[in-house]
């Protein structure tokens, strides 16, 4: 499995234009996307003329863990620990002429992952209910810190958080990223510009609120370092019956990351990929026995010339990684035993 295949199955999840409204249905259905979809422009009445308004996020490390997180990753207070060096409490609100409210209230980071908890509150007398809305929240590196070329490729969507009250106007998002879709090889002390740019509701009402005809960003700040170590390995992994080599994987409390590495003269297959459903059985193995699955995908990304995938993950609970002692990859278990690491 050469480059040019790696990139030809990441390329079967991108949609064509003429299938885009289709496949945004699908998203909002199954809470799964290929690369980035534009929004769908509407008309939106903006009292203020268009402008660029640049705000720096006032934002501290945090020592606790946003409550609503904590209850995502099925965590104690104690769990939330492990993770409390990648936490930043941002609390930024923007406020719209239309009557929409977005907070950013916290980010929490790894080397390769983040995941930023936002709250969107509509006008009164708009119910938000259900599950069918899809918020995109930009997210993007200024250019001296990518330092090489953002990767196309696919992940999931912004998860929305349990709703204590389906029927008021506030609903919490999840929404994650990884380093290589950023153009970074990592995210340790890197400066993040967010910016709420567009909600779409699927079926229904449809509803469609664009957010950047008055564009408002803030810019958070990623602490250097976390709680992650790295694996350097050279094990053959069977990937459509071909073989490729696990070079490289990563462990954080909330992550995993791995680096598939593909033989440049191995023969073109066609067809579904193993790639494209890797987190189905993939699984952590733990000292005590325990099985911590693999929860979701936060980006899949291939670097054609290289001939390599990297994978991002979130794990379905707050984990120890000196704990783990194997993983799991398409029925295939490596042990991590013995085995020496980089600590982050």
């Amino acid at each position: 499995m050469d480059g040019r295949e790696l990139k030809r199955v990441l390329d079967q999840v991108e949609p064509s234009p003429e299938r885009q409204e289709a496949m945004l249905e699908c998203l909002l259905e199954e809470k799964r996307r290929a690369s980035p979809m534009k929004p769908i422009k509407k008309t939106v009445t903006v009292l203020v003329a268009a402008a660029l308004l640049l705000m720096a996020c006032a934002f501290t490390v945090a020592t606790g863990l946003d409550q609503r997180m904590l209850e995502y990753f099925r965590g104690t207070k104690e769990d939330a620990q492990q993770v409390s060096g990648g936490v930043v409490g941002v609390e930024q609100s923007f406020h719209y002429e239309n009557g929409w409210t977005i907070n950013i209230e916290q980010v929490l980071a790894d080397r390769y992952s983040l995941a930023v908890l936002t709250e969107v509150i509509a006008p009164e007398g708009t119910m938000l209910d259900g599950e069918a809305y899809y918020f995109e929240l930009g997210m993007e590196l200024p250019p001296s810190a990518r330092n090489q070329m953002a990767s196309s490729g696919w992940g999931y969507g912004p998860v929305i958080l349990e709703d204590k009250d389906p029927e008021d106007n506030h609903l919490t998002f999840l929404h994650t990223k990884g380093s290589r879709e950023l153009g970074a090889k990592d995210l340790l002390g890197q400066s993040v510009t967010l910016t709420p740019e567009w909600l779409l509701e699927s079926g229904g009402k449809k509803l469609n609120v664009d957010f950047s005809e008055v564009e408002q960003s803030c810019t958070v700040t990623l602490p250097q370092q976390d709680g992650g170590r790295t694996y350097t390995l050279d094990v053959p992994i069977q990937v459509d019956g071909e073989t490729m080599t696990l070079s490289e994987l990563y462990l954080s409390p909330i992550s995993a990351a791995f680096v598939l590495q593909g033989g440049v003269d191995d023969e073109v297959t066609s067809g579904p990929s193993d790639l494209t459903r890797i987190e189905e059985d993939a699984a952590l193995n733990l000292a005590g026995g325990e099985v911590v699955t693999i929860r979701r995908m936060v980006s899949q990304t291939c670097d054609q010339g290289a001939g390599t995938v990297h994978s991002v993950f979130q794990t379905d609970m707050i984990l120890k990684p000196e704990d783990v002692v194997s993983i799991t990859l398409l029925g295939q278990t490596v042990s991590l035993e013995g085995l020496p690491f980089t600590q982050s």
